[in-house]
């Protein structure tokens, strides 16, 4: 091939390896199709530099514009425009321009493509795996860029990755320093993040088998630290997300905004006084969530919660939610008041859109709580008949209910008897509100994991749960569990007891280290790994303005600009020069053969005695001074000189028998020169 520039075997390598690390983790986003293409074209590269193909023609190089436009519209069209479009757009413009690549600046193209790569992932995860990861990605490209600009003739692939690796620790420091004194400001663009992803967790929607979809779950969905360490016992872990209060015979929903309130109800909650909706008794408790990405707004805390970020609000059933989705881990600060009541008064929009029912179906069901109710004298009497009907009877809580019909409180209450706790919140808060008496569902999760390495709760997606609120005059919102009533040890011991024997549990991480927590070795590394991700989240991840701020407070007082500027300029100038010493070698380390080195020693002994090798001079003319000087050394020094140039500038390809032999030869010629210097007896033998 008549080409300007031929990339050279190493530089194709380390190159190669740079691109098909930084593909890897967009591969599993990624339509498959386009991790095949990838692949392809790494093939075609090899197959370039062997001479088994040529480069694209023009035609191929039209067509692969023309699939590229392709993707493009069908990615759009399928998953919208957002970072998964962009980026699987990204990958594939990355490995075309590899089996185009000519010229050396279409090389240094590729590898800056590499480094953007490298950027879009930490978009998508910004674990400690990850972060690891991508540091060798880097380590590894830098290594392309070493290989590229070193001599053709050098083929030393564990020298270059040495210097990498080199280079790459030199600026850790500096990462470092930035990261923690470079001001933290908003970024002055947004990424429509990951618009192709399905939501987790809870939805605003429940139907029969929601619940218990996310109950075949590993994923965590968040962690929570309280201020003074864990303070409640497990069965009162309820972590409360989205209230669902409308129902239509098989769904029950959120009514989603304020809009749902007429105009005189919404100036009646206006003027209503916050005694009258919320009493609290008791110290709050004050705790913090790291809650995994949802593409939700909604965030769970315990009831009564109130947010500490202005960038958080509640609604008016106490819901609380983020201002916007929530597409990367998001640590928030919340206080709790566990004795609380909640809107004692009951404002009549609000009552009758908490006994809404549909008027047709479920006719045993509505039978049945008419004539429940006319058997006792009170609401909460009535409540505690329901709960009393699922304890004595032979209710099932499983994950792989029977399929129910049209009619499915009758079909459940009165047929298949087993359930997840949406059944038994749903039915639940039917009969509640066919007799007349206010009641709504809630989802979110109940439980949670202690880690005692760290002194935090790990909340799993199977520790999903949906439960109900009644209203009881003099009381307000009180919660009911009916999922209590079934399986007690559900609430009192977690999930992972209730349903230890059911199949479907966990069955989508099956062998994940949740499922095996049981052996205690697995167990603990587990726990000592999710520590180290908590610990890198809360203090890494979450670094933002306001800590850096309070940092700066705690270490040098009142914050002004003049502190930071005049810190941000002496750390880097100790990290420009503590690096620039392991840069600036001003005493180059020499290697030198085991011959050369015994030589020096030789000649440093000798030194001891007034015979001094000058700057310069060759060996030859050394033994000659020193014969000269010495006569009683001429013989010995005359005979180890000649058997050093032998060894040392004749005889290079000798093997290594003769070099033995040769060095053997070369520590006698030293005996009989040290023999007659008493000075030289302190040197060792070469060996």
């Amino acid at each position: 091939m008549e080409l300007a520039y031929q990339i050279p075997r190493p530089a194709l390598i380390w190159i190669l390896a740079a691109v098909v690390l930084v593909l890897l983790p967009q591969s599993v986003r990624m339509p498959f199709w386009i991790s095949g293409i990838a692949l392809l074209c790494v093939c075609w590269r090899v197959l370039i530099f062997s001479g088994r193909l040529k480069y694209p023609s023009r035609m191929i190089r039209v067509f692969i514009v023309l699939i590229t436009l392709f993707v493009s519209l069908s990615q759009i069209r399928s998953i919208g425009i957002g970072l998964d479009s962009a980026a699987s757009l990204l990958a594939l413009g990355f490995v075309f321009k590899l089996i185009e690549m000519r010229e050396k600046r279409d090389i240094y193209v590729v590898i800056s493509l590499c480094f953007i790569m490298s950027m879009v992932a930490f978009l998508y995860s910004q674990s400690v795996l990850s972060t690891i990861y991508i540091a060798l990605v880097i380590a590894v490209t830098t290594a392309a860029m070493i290989a590229l600009n070193r001599s053709t003739l050098v083929t030393d692939n564990a020298g270059t990755a040495r210097l990498a690796m080199k280079i790459t620790f030199q600026a850790l420091p500096l990462t470092v320093v930035l990261f923690v004194m470079f001001p933290r400001i908003a970024p002055l663009w947004s990424v429509p993040m990951q618009t192709g992803v399905n939501s987790t967790g809870v939805t605003d929607e429940m139907s029969a088998g929601d619940i218990s979809q996310l109950g075949r779950s590993t994923a965590l969905a968040f962690r929570v630290q309280f201020e003074n360490g864990p303070v409640l016992a497990h069965e009162f872990l309820y972590w409360r997300g989205l209230v669902l209060d409308n129902f239509d015979g098989e769904t029950w929903r959120r009514t989603r905004s304020s809009s749902s309130y007429s105009a005189a109800s919404a100036l009646a909650d206006f003027r209503m006084d916050r005694e009258d909706r919320v009493r609290t008794t008791g110290n709050p408790i004050n705790y913090n969530v790291i809650l995994e990405p949802t593409q939700q707004r909604w965030i769970y805390g315990l009831h009564l919660a109130e947010p500490d970020d202005a960038d958080l609000f509640r609604s008016r059933n106490f819901e609380l939610f983020n201002n916007g989705i929530i597409t990367q881990r998001l640590s928030y600060d919340l206080r709790s008041y566990r004795q609380n009541q909640t809107d004692l008064l009951l404002l009549d929009r609000m009552r009758a859109r908490s006994l809404r029912l549909p008027e047709q179906g479920n006719e045993r069901s509505w039978q049945f709580a008419r004539d429940l109710r006319a058997s006792v004298s009170t609401d909460r009497d009535f409540v505690f008949a329901v709960l009393g009907h699922f304890q004595q009877n032979e209710y099932f809580y499983t994950l792989n209910p029977p399929l129910l019909g049209e009619n499915r409180v009758d079909e459940f209450l009165f047929d298949s008897l087993a359930g997840f706790c949406e059944h038994y919140a749903s039915s639940f808060t039917f009969l509640m509100r066919a007799a007349g008496i206010p009641a709504r569902v809630v989802v979110g999760y109940q439980g949670a994991e202690y880690n005692p390495y760290e002194n935090y709760m790990m909340v799993y997606q199977y520790n999903a749960h949906a439960w109900a609120e009644v209203w009881l005059e003099g009381e307000g919102w009180v919660r009911f569990d009916p999922t209590a009533a079934v399986s007690p040890e559900r609430i009192e011991l977690g999930v992972e007891e209730a349903l230890r024997d059911d199949p479907a549990f966990m069955e989508d991480g099956l062998f994940s280290a949740a499922r095996l927590g049981g052996i205690d070795w697995l167990n603990s590394i587990r726990l000592r790994l999710d520590a180290i991700e908590y610990e890198w989240n809360r203090r890494v991840v979450n670094y933002d303005k306001d800590l850096q701020f309070d940092l700066f407070e705690r270490l040098f007082g009142e914050v002004t600009e003049r502190k930071v500027l005049i810190l941000m300029g002496s750390l880097a100038a100790i990290v420009i020069f503590a690096v620039g010493l392991t840069v600036i070698n001003l005493e180059p380390r020499i290697r030198r053969s085991p011959v050369n080195r015994f030589y020096l020693g030789v000649c440093k002994e000798l030194a001891k005695i007034n015979l001094a090798r000058r700057q310069g001079e060759g060996p030859i003319a050394f033994s000659n001074r020193v014969c000269a000087a010495r006569p009683d050394l001429a013989e010995a020094m005359t005979e180890l000189t000649d058997l050093y140039i032998k060894l040392n500038y004749l005889e290079k390809s000798v093997n290594e028998v003769q070099q033995k032999t040769e060095l053997k030869a070369l520590n006698k010629a030293f005996s009989r020169l040290k023999s007659k210097i008493p000075a030289l007896a302190r040197l060792r033998q070469l060996g």
